[in-house]
C-alpha cells in the first residue's frame, strides 16, 4: 500500500494537459488561458480626464485661492468620445471623466473647486501641474503581455481581454469524465425498491456534481450489474471519455470485477491499487488510451469514501488536464475544538470537520460519526482534517491541517 501523498504524486505525474480550443469570450469564465493576452494599443489610448471639471493651463491658475480666484474664459467642452476644443492663454474648457485633454491644457480642476459665471469660470484653488490627468499608456502600453497563459479566467480577466478587442480566446480543453456505477444492489432514481438489500445511488449524482464543480464535463455511463456481459457493454461507452470513474467493484470480493474488465476491455494499465488512507483504502488508478493519456479511477462504493477520493485524488488530475498550474486543493491550519482519538494509526485519516473563522484563526470540529457510509456527515462539513500515520490522538487546542472542499468559510 502506498501513502496518500505518494498516490497524488503518481497521479499528477501521469496526467497530461489536454489540447487547446478557441471559445467565445462570453463562454471563457473559469477556463484556463492557452495563450498570452497582449495589448493591442495603449490604455488609456490618449491623455484624458480622471474626473468632471475644467481643463486649464497650469500657468493660468498659479496662486488661485478662495480669496483670490482666477477667472478664465470658457471656450468649449471635452466629452468622453468627443473631440475637444483647443485652449489658449486665459481660457478653459469644461471636461468630463474620460474626455480627451484639449490641446494647450495640462491640468484638470475638479468641478467643486470652481464656479461658473456668465461664460467664464472662477478657479478657486491652485493644483499641481498635471493634476487629475490620466496619462496615455498609464495602465498598459501596446505590446505589453497583460495576462500570461496558464491563468484562470475570472471576471477581471474577462474585462482585460475585452479591453484588447478579443471576441474569442484560446483556452485548454475540458475533460469528459465518464461515471460508471456498478453493483447489483444499486438502483437509479425513480426505480422501485423491491428488496431491503437494494439502495438508491448517491454516488452517481454526487460525482456528477463534483465533476461539474471541478470544471469537467460529466458523462453518466449508466449502471452496470455484477455481470461480465453488462459490464463490458457499459465500459464500451467510456471510449469517448478522457477520464473514467467507476464506483464499487475495486475491493477484494468475489464480484469485484471492475479492475479486470477495464484492463481487458479498455487496455487500462493499473499503476496502483490500495492507498494507506481512511476512508478510501481500496482505490485503483491507471492510464489508458493510445498514448496512455487517459485516466482511470476505481473508486470505493461507500459514499463518503467516494466523495473523498474524488476531491483529494481525482479533482487535482482534472484541474491539471484543464491547464491549471496549481491543481492542488486549498488547505488551512485550524485549531481543534475537541479531542479526537482513534485505536489504529496505520493509515492517514481524513476526518470530516466543520470549520469556522473568528477573524484571526480557523477552528475545526470533527462532525458526527466518521463511518465511510455516513453521507449525511458531509452536509455540515467544510473539509477533511488530516490525522497523520502514527498519530492516535489530537487534543483540543492542537493544530490540524484541513483540506477544504467548501471555501465559503474563508
Amino acid at each position: 500500500m502506498i501513502k496518500h501523498e505518494e498516490a497524488l504524486k503518481i497521479i499528477l505525474e501521469n496526467t497530461k494537459r489536454l489540447g487547446k480550443e478557441k471559445v467565445f469570450l462570453k463562454d471563457a469564465l473559469y477556463r484556463i488561458l492557452a495563450e498570452d493576452i497582449v495589448a493591442d494599443r495603449d490604455n488609456p489610448p490618449a491623455d484624458n480626464s480622471g474626473m468632471d471639471g475644467f481643463a486649464v493651463r497650469y500657468e493660468d491658475i498659479k496662486g488661485a485661492s478662495e480669496e483670490n480666484p482666477v477667472e478664465l474664459k470658457l471656450v468649449g467642452e471635452a466629452k468622453a468620445g468627443g473631440e475637444p476644443t483647443p485652449i489658449k492663454e486665459g481660457e478653459a474648457a469644461a471636461i468630463y471623466t474620460g474626455g480627451l485633454i484639449p490641446e494647450g491644457a495640462d491640468t484638470v480642476i475638479q468641478k467643486e473647486l470652481t464656479e461658473k459665471k456668465d461664460g467664464t469660470v472662477l478657479i478657486k484653488k491652485e493644483l499641481q501641474k498635471g493634476a487629475n490627468i490620466r496619462r496615455q499608456g498609464e495602465d498598459f502600453k501596446k505590446g505589453d503581455v497583460l495576462i500570461k497563459k496558464g491563468k484562470k479566467i475570472r471576471p477581471a480577466e474577462i474585462g482585460v481581454i475585452a479591453s484588447v478587442n478579443k471576441p474569442t480566446v484560446e483556452v485548454y480543453q475540458v475533460p469528459r469524465v465518464g461515471i460508471l456505477t456498478t453493483g447489483d444492489e444499486i438502483l437509479d432514481l425513480g426505480e422501485p425498491i423491491t428488496s431491503p438489500s437494494q439502495i438508491r445511488t448517491s454516488n452517481t449524482y454526487a460525482l456528477q456534481a463534483q465533476v461539474l464543480e471541478a470544471g469537467g464535463i460529466p458523462v453518466i455511463l449508466g449502471f452496470a450489474k455484477d455481470d461480465p456481459k453488462d459490464l463490458k457493454e457499459k465500459l464500451s461507452y467510456a471510449k469517448s471519455c478522457d477520464v473514467l470513474l467507476t464506483t464499487g467493484g475495486v475491493s477484494v470480493g468475489d464480484y469485484d470485477l471492475v479492475k479486470d474488465f477495464v484492463c481487458s476491455e479498455l487496455g487500462v494499465e493499473i499503476i496502483f491499487w490500495k492507498v494507506a488512507q481512511k476512508p478510501g483504502k481500496p482505490v485503483a488508478f491507471g492510464v489508458w488510451g493510445e498514448e496512455k493519456q487517459k485516466l482511470f479511477f476505481g473508486i470505493p462504493g461507500n459514499p463518503v469514501a467516494c466523495m473523498f477520493v474524488f476531491h483529494t485524488l481525482v479533482r487535482p488530475a482534472i484541474k491539471k488536464m484543464m491547464g491549471f498550474e496549481n491543481p492542488y486543493n486549498p488547505t488551512i491550519t485550524a485549531i481543534m475544538e475537541e479531542d479526537y482519538k482513534r485505536k489504529k494509526s496505520d493509515r492517514e485519516e481524513f476526518l470530516r470537520v466543520s470549520v469556522r473563522y473568528d477573524g484571526e484563526n480557523f477552528y475545526a470540529k470533527p462532525f458526527g460519526k466518521q463511518g465511510s457510509n455516513i453521507l449525511t456527515g458531509m452536509v455540515n462539513a467544510h473539509g477533511f482534517g488530516v490525522v497523520p500515520i502514527g498519530v492516535n490522538e489530537i487534543k483540543k487546542g492542537e493544530k490540524i491541517k484541513v483540506v477544504l472542499f467548501d471555501t465559503d468559510v474563508c
